[in-house]
């Protein structure tokens, strides 16, 4: 099956009603995508202790009893505020636009993060003693055993916590499926409900994530088309922004975050082959430089001043 198939049935699942229980099937049956391979996960929990990290270099609170955690785009499995929670973080809020988290991903989540995560780091504190998560009970469980609270739907542009009283915001592969439209109103409210001295740190993937399940495209792939045309391989279940590092770099700083790291991957030499290969749409190709549109992903970190 090839992305523009994909697409297709992913935009058919994104007007269904239930599309999210639909698309998860899909994925867990047909393309066999979830849950995630071990690969993967060891990589999830190694960027949850980089992000740790951040906190941990950057933060001028770093009593983690007294500290308060919030994350939005928190997604199908909990496996980030897992990983953040047994580091050491007592109160933690993760929301989504959407409910999104699915019990048997959760349960799976949690017994690979026992059986895995000290491979990874030391750091990572286990939790044997929590019950089998369903759909009755996994906002329960989740705050109960770990702290973490659970709120969706909530739109992350007005999530009406409390004005300066989180230490840290977490975005984890969040920002590029966030409509541009969007974005600013969304680190805005970051801003506004950090405390001063907080931290966020940010990890965003500018590659065509079709390519992650299509290995005849390139991560440069979505380049090369239109915005109409591109509407037309982009289904609201999967959706991709194109924008590229400089783009988030205007909105942080409109928002008025201070960066305080700013880490790029940038492509080998047969990436950028491949990119030189694309006859990029004219948007990208007149307003960007061939390093700008390089860029594969970030991690930045943001202080409020």
């Amino acid at each position: 099956m090839n992305f523009k198939t994909k697409a297709k049935i992913q935009r058919l699942f994104s007007v269904l009603p239930k599309g999210e229980n639909i698309n998860f099937f899909f994925q867990k049956n047909i393309t066999k995508s979830l849950p995630i391979s071990d690969e993967d996960f060891v990589e999830k929990l190694r960027t949850v202790k980089k992000h740790f990290d951040n906190y941990m270099e950057f933060s001028e609170n770093r009593d983690l009893n007294n500290s308060k955690y919030y994350e939005f785009g928190t997604g199908y499995d909990l496996v980030i505020p897992i990983g953040i929670r047994s580091l050491g973080f007592e109160e933690l809020t993760c929301i989504d636009i959407r409910e999104l988290l699915f019990p048997e991903l959760i349960n799976d989540a949690i017994r690979r993060f026992n059986n895995i995560a000290k491979s990874v780091s030391d750091d990572f504190r286990l939790f044997p003693e929590i019950p089998e998560v369903t759909k009755d009970n996994f906002r329960e469980v989740a705050l109960e055993y770990m702290n973490i609270k659970y709120r969706a739907p909530l739109d992350a542009r007005n999530t009406g916590i409390e004005s300066g009283s989180i230490d840290f915001i977490l975005s984890n592969a969040t920002m590029e499926h966030i409509p541009e439209i969007h974005l600013y109103d969304i680190l805005k409210e970051c801003h506004r409900i950090l405390k001063k001295g907080g931290i966020m740190s940010n990890a965003i993937d500018y590659r065509d994530h079709w390519s992650f399940f299509d290995r005849s495209i390139s991560v440069y792939n979505y380049l090369q088309y239109s915005d109409s045309e591109w509407k037309k391989l982009n289904p609201s279940i999967m959706y991709q922004n194109r924008m590229r590092h400089r783009d988030h770099i205007e909105k942080i700083n409109k928002a008025g975050f201070k960066i305080i790291s700013e880490k790029k991957d940038m492509p080998d030499e047969s990436e950028l082959i491949a990119l030189d290969k694309i006859k990029t749409d004219e948007h990208f190709s007149k307003n960007y430089s061939r390093e700008e549109l390089s860029v594969k992903s970030s991690m930045i970190v943001l202080k409020k001043m």
